[in-house]
């Protein structure tokens, strides 16, 4: 989800680290008392609007996947743009993630803003509070749209308040990448990695010992958000702001207060070496794992074709993937979707948003969808994508890349699993890494640091929904 660089710069190009720094990651309407803005009769959004064109409609998409990805959806487009002839895209690519909402939040005021443009999943409530974008649902009605077998779980994330408000595109989930030769070295079963938190943090502490290097842990407040929805819990109130507007923070309980002892346990005992999920550290976590700084992480599956290829560079790693370890050992909820979606302009004129539409709707079908997964490493987000050969080759050669599917299809569904939707998304999660250093750099009690986290959130939640009139 974010732009950074690489050290370690002596054990590998910076053109390939590049491509690692550019895999990866992962705000309703102004009244308090619903958060999604309302749909439209369906109208606007229309096979006629586009029809009416006289001229190929030219529309403007504001992607946030540069490098390796970039380079796959530059082919999808090129492929959408040669097989018709009603709908030109110029695709604009933006240098990351963070980069694409500052330029949309600028485009507000000037009004330069695209037809189509791709946000990271914790922008979502800002977006609709722009009150600058055409929800979904009135397309998916006017054009009569099925979604057929899109998974659910990751249309739930961009459904707030029963509207489709964004389509999903580039989906993933944190993962557990590991080094099957330190493990075994450590006298661990490489074919049984940890699947608890608890059984993560004795592997870190018996691989520490063993001199095979413990966990890499990147500070990433992700975690701890997945950790609560495959507990099936809450992480704010509101459904997950999902029914009404999210006014506080719920993830101060017991699960949350068991994934930060755990983590403070790793961190003090010395078992695990951090982080931040930003600068120019943000990586150390995987690449310490090639340096044998480390032989265990989490991070996002976006990145396993760029991991597996930097990591294939060390004759001491053998690369293996597994599903997050969780805090139950048997999981109540499920892994929530992170990633982004696909929003279109409230600005743009019906014939144009009627082609974002067909684009979109091209972007997300079963061959594209098969193309953009194979090529990326993202999830397949339709069930006849992942039954295709070439999905089905790539698991058979390749397993790692299924581990993120299956945990995005495995679960119940539920406001939980659907993942959390508040404003000030990106500062509550600051909040929480500060807590999380209080832990490991100041001797504060997990119990107090998640307490701290909890009411810093708070704060930041109402300050925001005062601003917006929420």
């Amino acid at each position: 989800m974010r732009t950074h660089r690489f050290r370690f710069a002596a054990a590998m190009s910076l053109g390939a680290a590049a491509l690692l720094m550019t895999a990866c990651s992962s705000s309703g309407s102004s009244s308090s008392s619903t958060t999604a803005a309302s749909t439209t009769t369906g109208t606007t959004c229309t096979p006629s609007a586009l029809d009416k064109a006289t001229a190929p409609v030219t529309i403007n998409f504001w992607e946030s996947m540069p490098r390796a990805n970039g380079e796959t959806l530059q082919k999808l487009t090129d492929s959408f743009n040669s097989s018709q002839t009603k709908v030109h895209v110029n695709l604009v690519v933006q240098t990351s993630y963070n980069d694409t909402w500052q330029k949309y939040q600028s485009g507000l005021t000037n009004g330069q803003l695209p037809d189509v443009v791709q946000l990271q999943d914790t922008d979502t409530q800002g977006a609709i509070d722009s009150q600058s974008t055409l929800p979904a649902q009135d397309c998916i009605t006017g054009f009569h749209y099925s979604v057929g077998d899109l998974l659910p779980r990751a249309l739930s994330y961009w459904n707030v308040d029963k509207v489709q408000v964004a389509m999903p595109f580039a989906v993933s989930g944190p993962v557990l990448y590991f080094n099957k030769l330190a493990f075994q070295k450590a006298g661990l079963d490489p074919t049984k990695p940890p699947t608890t938190l608890t059984q993560l943090v004795a592997d870190a502490k018996t691989l520490k010992s063993a001199g095979q290097g413990g966990m890499g842990l990147k500070l990433d407040p992700w975690y701890l958000e997945t950790e609560l929805a495959t507990a099936n819990q809450l992480f704010v109130n509101n459904s997950n702001g999902r029914t009404t507007r999210a006014s506080a923070a719920v993830f101060d309980n017991s699960t949350g207060t068991q994934v930060f002892t755990d983590l403070n346990d790793m961190v003090s005992s010395g078992a695990a070496g951090t982080n931040s999920v930003a600068g120019a550290d943000a990586y150390d976590n995987l690449l310490g794992v090639g340096a044998g700084k480390y032989s265990m992480t989490i991070d996002t599956s976006a990145a396993l074709g760029t991991v597996s290829q930097l990591l294939s560079q060390y004759p001491n790693v053998q690369l293996g993937v597994a599903p997050l370890p969780t805090v139950q050992t048997t999981p109540t909820g499920g892994v929530q979707p992170g990633g982004s979606g696909l929003w279109i302009s409230k600005k743009s004129s019906p014939a144009a948003q009627a082609a974002a539409w067909e684009f979109i709707s091209f972007l997300d079908s079963t061959d594209s969808q098969t193309t953009w997964s194979a090529g990326t490493g993202y999830i397949p987000l339709r069930t006849s994508s992942a039954q295709s050969a070439t999905i089905q080759n790539l698991w058979a050669t390749t397993p790692g890349y299924k581990v993120a599917y299956t945990q995005l299809t495995t679960g119940v569904q539920s406001a939980a699993t659907a993942g959390a939707v508040l404003g000030p998304f990106d500062t509550v999660r600051t909040a929480i890494v500060n807590a999380e250093n209080s832990m490991f750099s100041s001797g504060v009690s997990p119990a107090k640091a998640l307490s701290q986290a909890q009411t810093a959130s708070n704060k930041l939640i109402t300050v925001y929904n005062q601003r917006i009139g929420g």
